[in-house]
């Protein structure tokens, strides 16, 4: 596989990511910690979080784990059942982690 075709999907995954905190940041106030470093490390560090909702933490972790596939080989491949998911799937959300037929049956009570 080219180069340019393997890295597409990281560099969408890393833009969606990248947008997901932007927004978070911009929308939420960071709380700010100083940690004193001692030894050679002489100096502080800087620290900021802020407080996300569930979903907002379940998008940046499902960034996170499509990358960890990616690295892995396995992006683009359902995680229940190793089918193909198809690539109109991954072109709305390049995150996705199951094929058709496996989110079908998850929605089913």
């Amino acid at each position: 596989m080219p180069i340019r075709t393997r890295n597409r999907p990281r560099k969408r995954l890393l833009v969606h990511l990248s947008h997901a905190m932007e927004t978070l940041a911009l929308a939420k106030a960071p709380r700010t910690h100083v940690v004193q470093l001692k030894g050679s490390l002489n100096g502080s560090l800087k620290l900021q979080s802020f407080d996300v909702s569930s979903s907002e933490f379940d998008h940046v972790e499902n960034i996170s784990k499509a990358l960890h596939r990616l690295d892995k080989g396995t992006y683009g491949r359902c995680v229940f059942c190793g089918a193909s998911i198809g690539t109109d799937v991954l072109a709305r959300a390049p995150w996705a982690a199951e094929c058709r037929e496996c989110g079908h049956q998850e929605s089913q009570p």
